[in-house]
């Protein structure tokens, strides 16, 4: 049985927004009792919405998951921004802040990304895994950057990008709590610190 996917139609601004409001409140729902125990039933109700409604923005609970993951990655893409001459340890603690300030703001869409990947089925998990590639790539690319310009010493590209990222990423289960006294700035330098010390050169 093949995914259910959206239907392309035009839409508005208006559209749109509450598109992001439902999915907001949906991604707080999942967080809360997990996606595999909610059904469109109670995410129109968390949403406050008739479920024929919730059908004519999303045609099922994968398609609500699929526009979690798109928002977050997107997000992260958007951020990964990296100008010529830019030192690459600014660009990664960066990169890092973004995370952070996604688990912060938005901690339900990155507890769907990083637990509920898996779920996603035919296209969506493709273009979702192709979007996780290229922020990869992106990563990478500073690390390698890095390495060639002096500043990092030689070290394998891919394994330190796993690692990084691995890093960042993991404290979606552990920031949450602390994010109202402790900012993504002063965690994103206190989790890069040793990780940056290690990569300089000589």
């Amino acid at each position: 049985m093949g995914v259910k996917t959206a239907r392309k139609r035009p839409t508005t601004e208006a559209h749109d927004e509450k598109r992001l409001e439902i999915i907001q409140h949906c991604a707080a729902l999942f967080d809360k009792v997990g996606f595999h125990n909610t059904s469109m039933q109670m995410l129109a109700d968390e949403v406050g919405l008739g479920k024929p409604t919730l059908y004519h923005y999303f045609p099922s609970k994968l398609s609500i998951l699929y526009a979690i993951h798109d928002t977050h990655i997107g997000a992260l893409l958007d951020g990964l921004k990296h100008d010529p001459g830019t030192d690459p340890v600014d660009s990664l603690r960066s990169a890092c802040i973004d995370i952070l300030g996604q688990i912060a703001t938005h901690p339900g869409y990155v507890r769907a990304f990083m637990d509920n990947y898996g779920d996603l089925e035919g296209k969506m998990r493709d273009a979702i895994r192709t979007r996780r590639r290229d922020y990869f790539d992106g990563v990478k690319a500073l690390i390698i950057e890095g390495v060639e310009s002096g500043r990092f010493r030689a070290v394998d590209p891919v394994i330190t990008t796993y690692g990084f990222l691995g890093m960042c990423n993991w404290a979606y289960k552990w920031y949450p709590p602390m994010a109202k006294t402790r900012t993504p700035e002063e965690v994103a330098d206190a989790l890069c610190g040793p990780f940056f010390d290690g990569l300089k050169a000589g």
